[in-house]
């Protein structure tokens, strides 16, 4: 599940009435990303591990992102409709993505044109390395942070806090990823995974 849904952003910081809905929609995944490249860690729980049964298809705001199982484990690993989940390793769509339906061999994503299609073949001509789709499971805890981020973004955000990067057609957006005052950041340092080196 998200970390925040609007409705739980608006209850935490007393909001009523629709007038943030759109900021708040747009912010909150944003502010996702933020916290995970923050925390260097997207609170992963279980693992899909094959490269060999995975591949990935871009969508277009009809069909949606999917990715397919040949193994048929998403449906038995309890990957759900309306769960983040994250995506790591392969040559491209590292990140986090949200599930709108799940069927035995195939995850459809809430997102589209944003997965860069990724075919396995038996001949390793076009070999995609590991890759690791797992769910995410926010700590309920993390809630308040992320609504008073997505706030701050919404009540201080300049053009100069949204910053984009492009390399060909995968395209990620920072929503202030340094800008949040050092009193919503340290409520996050106990999430915090060390690194050493």
């Amino acid at each position: 599940m998200a970390l925040v849904t609007v409705e739980e952003a608006k209850t935490i910081l007393g909001i009523t009435g629709t007038t943030y809905d759109t900021q708040l929609t747009y912010f909150l995944p944003l502010v996702e990303k933020d916290i995970v490249s923050y925390l260097g860690h997207a609170f992963q729980d279980k693992y899909v591990a094959r490269e060999g049964s995975l591949d990935m298809y871009r969508g277009d705001s009809d069909t949606h992102d999917y990715i397919t199982d040949d193994d048929g484990y998403f449906a038995t690993k309890g990957f759900l409709a309306g769960m983040d989940i994250a995506i790591e390793g392969g040559y491209s769509n590292v990140g986090l993505y949200t599930i709108e339906s799940v069927a035995s061999t195939k995850i459809i994503l809430t997102e589209y044109e944003r997965l860069i299609t990724q075919v396995h073949d038996t001949d390793n001509v076009n070999h995609i390395g590991q890759i690791e789709v797992s769910r995410v499971k926010w700590p309920p805890e993390l809630k308040l942070s992320g609504a008073k981020m997505a706030w701050y973004l919404l009540d201080n955000a300049k053009v100069s806090d949204v910053k984009s990067e492009r390399l060909d057609d995968y395209a990620i957006t920072y929503a202030g990823a340094n800008a949040y005052p050092n009193r919503i950041l340290d409520s996050l340092d106990k999430f915090k995974r060390p690194v050493f080196g």
